[in-house]
């Protein structure tokens, strides 16, 4: 236990991945915003296509989604800045906590059209706000001290933890469901997902259910991915190969399938199961092969400096 507890505390083990996760996070959120801009007013206003219906929490708090909806657009704005804000790492975990509230309220306000990439964002968010994602890919560099950086580090990791332990938990989940269905048990439900009109994203789908080995093999493959995943990816040397055949599934449901928002929040995670001195190592393999990237990183530090 004192070994664990030093570990959580010494140092923040995560913070270069936990940056640009931020960042990709942020982006990923204006990129939603951007998509959506032209059917805002019928997602979250007066006239949406939801039924006006008050959300027992927000009642429970005395907030009116009625009254949220007739003002949405000032939600908007207000989310808008506070992403970028949070982007750039100005107002750090204070921004994060508002950035999350406002995902939180806007899921509540249209929950028809959400899927697991949204919850498993939600969670992410929450995580992050209690976390030091800032050492890197900020605006302005702060050169306080923390009064007590045991504690930061401590919450830093355990945030990172909590959404990998988060994403074990999902793909589980989702294994044993699919474990206990008879199209998942009985190897072919590629073969009747495929075949629906929702999920042709290629002229190649059909010509893929139509063998019967490639249906086998996916539709087992995808099973054993999610149950063993939360167990195999503590194994340092099945990390690698077991992101990338998670990248490669979520990759394929993204092509194949055009089930498009989760795969790429899913994926983000990964990144994650990799440490601070990885990542160090991979950069310096990554410079001393391509010196104008070495170049760009000192033209960085001397701006942040």
């Amino acid at each position: 236990m004192h070994t664990l507890f030093h570990h959580l505390t010494q140092t923040n083990t995560r913070s270069i991945y936990l940056s640009i996760l931020r960042v990709a996070l942020c982006l990923w959120l204006l990129k939603e915003l951007t998509i959506n801009w032209t059917s805002l007013e019928l997602l979250y206003g007066t006239h949406s296509f939801l039924v006006a219906q008050n959300d027992i929490l927000l009642t429970s708090i005395g907030v009116n989604i009625q009254y949220l909806r007739e003002h949405y657009f000032v939600l908007i704005i207000l989310y808008t800045t506070l992403v970028i804000l949070y982007l750039l790492g100005i107002g750090r975990n204070l921004t994060a906590i508002f950035v999350f509230l406002l995902v939180e309220l806007f899921q509540r306000m249209n929950n028809i059209n959400l899927n697991g990439g949204d919850n498993l964002l939600k969670f992410m968010l929450l995580y992050l706000s209690f976390a030091n994602t800032f050492q890197y890919l900020v605006l302005f560099n702060s050169h306080k001290v923390k009064k007590d950086p045991a504690v930061c580090n401590m919450l830093t990791n355990l945030a990172a933890y909590s959404i990998m332990f988060h994403l074990c938990l999902a793909y589980f989940i989702s294994g044993i469901s699919k474990a206990h269905a008879d199209v998942w048990y009985n190897g072919v439900a590629t073969y009747y997902t495929f075949s629906l009109e929702r999920f042709k994203g290629t002229s190649y789908n059909e010509a893929i259910v139509s063998n019967g080995w490639i249906v086998l093999i996916t539709t087992y493959a995808t099973l054993l991915f999610e149950l063993y995943f939360p167990v195999l990816i503590w194994v340092r040397k099945l990390r690698i190969p077991l992101i990338i055949v998670g990248i490669c599934l979520h990759m394929g449901i993204y092509i194949f399938m055009m089930i498009y928002g989760f795969q790429i929040i899913f994926i983000l995670t990964y990144g994650l199961f990799f440490t601070n001195e990885e990542y160090s190592k991979l950069f310096a393999f990554v410079k001393q092969r391509h010196p104008a990237i070495a170049d760009f990183e000192m033209k960085y530090r001397r701006f942040l400096a």
